[in-house]
């Protein structure tokens, strides 16, 4: 059996490399330039190899045997004598260790029979010294040979050994993959069966529309309050983010709905599954990791093309910005828990923490290339495949095994030493560029330190500590000597120096970074309050050598318990003078998440969002900083100043909505500020997005906010827009007489046609009895065509006296 199973898995590793590796020579060749046809290549590659390694017993004939490796070594025959007795070669100067093998060799006729001997000694280096009168050749070689027989069984069975238990890992890796992957299936599917139903029903009518285009039965649609992602679950289930949901508007719903059920019409979680499955079979193929990502791509390159084709690019565009964005909140959530997963690995999800943003969102915004092929080429592209298929099949010469070694392990007084080499298997490697410094630190096993943190008291193997700075390297090693104690060694500039003073100044420094990246800033905080209190603190933050140990220290200080406003603002401002803007940004978060900031502080921190490089960071601030955000005219005018700096509308637009985010209380002034903000807004699309939301948050209140609306519309260059924007101020707020004036200017700076009319009719199923207002609306008529004039008029029959 385990001959068949060896010989299955090494034909399935040379048709997988084969089939696989042609495919990506294709691709980068560029003769793959349509997804369809890439996907369908790399698909017939991935599962084909499985299919071809298993019916090629049934079609091959030419077979290669592979060599008896691990077949018994020969014992020496009565010709053969046994090697000789080391001896001392008096000819030989510095000559030790010299064993002679000697072989019988017949002469012609009666002739005596003459020995050649070979002598192997050890001195170095290694020459060689015939004895032309005794037929003696010596080999002066660097280290002793063994050349003896049990010598040579010993290898040749340390070998039969070593291949014996790799072929036997095989199956059994193998087949704990399986049920592993298959036990998370079943671990999915009942938890999402455990998600609560949806009950938008705007949604719900959305996804049975959506399904009836695609041909699929409608999914059910459930909410998860943990998951960052849209995801497709087994059993037709897609799960919407909570959060995800109320940030995103209808369009871009939608957007994100049609995405998940493209993967419905696809079929790609039945396909997600199989490929898992078999890449659990094939774990020996490195390129199988290859091949699975290309597929997850090609899959969500697919989807979103369905469903920019359905629901439009740009608002499936800025779904997937936001999904992804808060992917890689929960992914940095996740690896803070240590080993929490932010997402199912079985589940289709629309944002994966690696999946390839920017190519998808290119993708989207440029425009596709559209799949042209007819029919006839696609069925002329399946016959290809296909006679590429046999052809591998046929053409790949078969590996057999004849006859495959059995595993003698030696299992007797392993114990300790099993345990031991268990735990040398723990190794820790970390690389850390920053400001023109470079540290590498290694270390396997555990490492102890003194109470300060200054120095190592025990390891287990060996710490090995690198820093490259100004041009100067220092290497430091500290090896245990197996009895208790330490070896320790130190190079610079790539010589070995003694550990000196100002060695040892900087040993000590590199080794409590060490301990703080291994414990945490945590201890380091703690023994600093106990010793010195919060000003120790803040001055050791305050010379932390990089930006990740000063966010660290940070973070370990507000964790240690509520800080004063003194020790706040400090923090703010050491955290400002951070260079890298990651770090920054986290430390910033930090501090909102804290404790509610004053509204000085909020100044402050308001007043160093402009010095970021990117708008990410900043919007990252913004959005975190918005829930407490103070309403006095000074944080207000500092939120204003920080929205201007951005370049982008999208990250304006995201600023703004979170400041009126239905999560905390829209103030009046949240809301003037908001409204006024949008005027800082160039694109149409994100400045209508704006003031929608503004409008929801008005609770029916628009009257005092309706002229800055109007002011704000006004600005909006396309008429449908506006006319989006009007109609949502007043299905979400009470009209009365004000609002109903503003209404009509708004659309005074509308061109004559179809969106002023449609205004004007929304308007009418609003507008109050007073016959000012009538005759203002009759007037805003004016100047339509015959047709909209009578539509326009006839929608306030309601108002008219009979």
């Amino acid at each position: 059996m385990i001959e068949a199973l060896t010989g299955w898995l090494l034909n399935y590793l040379v048709h997988s490399t084969v089939l696989l590796g042609g495919v990506w020579t294709l691709e980068r060749a560029g003769w793959l330039k349509q997804p369809a046809w890439r996907e369908a290549f790399w698909r017939a590659a991935f599962f084909g190899a499985v299919l071809t390694a298993s019916v090629q017993p049934l079609t091959q004939v030419t077979r290669v045997a592979l060599p008896d490796v691990w077949a018994p070594t020969p014992t020496p025959t009565s010709t053969q004598a046994p090697l000789l007795a080391h001896e001392q070669d008096p000819g030989v100067e510095g000559v030790s260790n010299v064993g002679t093998m000697t072989t019988p060799s017949t002469g012609d006729g009666n002739a005596a029979t003459s020995a050649a001997s070979l002598t192997v000694t050890a001195p170095s280096p290694a020459r060689v010294q015939i004895d032309r009168a005794a037929d003696r050749l010596t080999v002066i070689a660097d280290h002793p040979a063994d050349l003896s027989d049990d010598s040579m069984r010993q290898r040749r069975a340390l070998l039969r050994d070593g291949l014996a238990a790799l072929l036997l890992s095989w199956p059994l890796i193998a087949l704990f993959g399986i049920g592993l992957t298959l036990l998370r299936w079943w671990a999915l599917r009942r938890q999402v069966r455990g998600l609560a139903l949806c009950d938008d029903v705007e949604l719900r009518d959305a996804a049975a529309e959506l399904a009836a285009i695609a041909g699929v039965r409608a999914p059910t649609l459930r909410v998860s309050p943990q998951w960052a992602s849209p995801l497709v679950a087994p059993g037709a289930q897609v799960c919407l983010p909570q959060r995800l949901m109320r940030t995103l508007d209808g369009q871009q719903r939608v957007a994100v709905l049609a995405h998940e059920i493209a993967h419905l019409r696809r079929r790609d979680l039945a396909w997600r599954l199989a490929a898992r499955l078999v890449s659990q079979l094939g774990w020996l193929q490195p390129l199988n990791r290859l091949a699975v990502r290309r597929l997850d791509l090609l899959a969500e390159l697919a989807c979103d093309a369905w469903a920019a084709a359905e629901a439009g690019a740009m608002p499936l565009a800025e779904g997937l910005y936001v999904c992804a964005r808060d992917m890689a909140a929960a992914t940095a959530a996740a690896e803070r828990r240590r080993g929490a997963r932010p997402m199912p690995v079985l589940a289709s999800a629309m944002a994966a923490a690696r999946s390839p943003l920017m190519a998808r969102m290119d993708a989207l915004l440029a425009g596709s290339p559209t799949d042209g092929t007819t029919p006839a080429r696609r069925r002329l592209g399946r016959v290809l495949i296909a006679g590429g298929l046999c052809a591998v099949a046929l053409a790949v010469p078969m590996l057999v095994i004849g006859k495959a070694p059995r595993l003698n392990v030696d299992l007797s007084g392993v114990g300790g030493a099993f345990s031991s080499a268990l735990s040398g298997m723990k190794v820790t490697r970390q690389v850390m560029i920053s400001n023109g410094v470079e540290r590498r630190v290694n270390y396997s096993g555990d490492l102890e330190f003194n109470g300060d943190e200054t120095d190592v008291v025990s390891l287990d193997d060996r710490l090995s500590i690198m820093e490259r700075a100004d041009g100067v390297t220092r290497r430091l090693e500290i090896a245990a000597d197996g009895k208790g104690g330490q070896v320790r060694r130190f190079w610079l500039d790539g010589d070995m120096k003694p550990i000196d003073a100002p060695a040892q100044a900087w040993i000590t420094e590199q080794i409590e970074l060490v301990a703080e990246s291994a414990q945490g800033s945590g201890p380091r905080v703690e023994r600093l309050l106990r010793k010195g209190g919060v000003e120790a603190a803040l001055a050791d933050i305050g010379k932390a050598p990089e930006s990740m140990a000063r966010r660290s220290r940070i973070e370990a200080l507000l964790d240690s318990g509520p800080q004063s406003d003194d020790t706040v603002s400090q923090l703010i401002g050491l955290s400002a003078r951070m260079k890298d803007d990651f770090q920054r940004r986290t430390a910033f978060i930090a501090l909102i998440q804290h404790r509610t900031l004053a509204p000085a502080q909020q100044r402050e921190l308001l007043e160093q969002v402009p010095t970021f490089k990117g708008d990410f960071d900043r919007r990252e601030v913004m959005v975190a900083l918005s829930p407490q955000l103070a309403s006095d005219a000074g944080v207000m005018t500092a939120w204003q100043q920080a929205v201007r700096g951005f370049a982008g509308d999208f990250d304006k637009r995201v600023a703004i909505v979170a400041l009126i985010d239905e999560d905390h209380e829209a103030t009046p002034e949240r809301l003037r500020t908001a409204i006024a903000a949008s005027g800082m807004i160039n694109g149409d699309f994100d400045r209508r997005t704006v003031l929608t939301s503004a409008a929801h948050q008005m609770r029916g209140e628009a009257a005092p906010f309706a002229a800055a609306y109007v002011d704000a519309v006004q600005g909006i260059s396309g008429d449908f827009d506006r006319r989006t924007a009007m109609i949502a101020l007043m299905d979400d707020t009470r009209v009365d007489r004000e609002v109903a004036l503003q209404v009509l200017r708004a659309s005074g700076g509308m061109s004559a046609g179809f969106d002023r009319a449609e205004l004007l009719i929304a308007l009418a199923e609003h507008l109050p009895a007073d016959p000012e207002v009538v005759a203002q609306y009759r007037q805003a008529a004016r100047g339509l065509s015959t047709h909209d004039r009578g539509r326009v008029e006839a929608a306030i029959d309601h108002l008219t006296p009979t």
